[in-house]
């Protein structure tokens, strides 16, 4: 997925939190999801990708 000009994270659905935080979330039938709010970069890209597998994936 492209990310935005802006994005800092260099992934989609994550961006920089207050102070060195990291929040994920992803959008899903026309809303907006908090993964929530974390400590480190690669634990908000391992939330957004976990949400991916779940929202985007076809349901088998």
């Amino acid at each position: 997925m492209p990310k935005g000009k802006r994005n800092k994270s260099g992934v989609k659905g994550v961006c920089k939190h207050r102070g060195n935080k990291w929040r994920a979330n992803i959008g899903f039938k026309g809303k907006q999801i908090n993964l929530g709010v974390y400590d480190d970069k690669e634990d908000a890209i391992k939330a957004r990708k976990q949400a991916e597998k779940e929202y985007y994936e076809p349901i088998k």
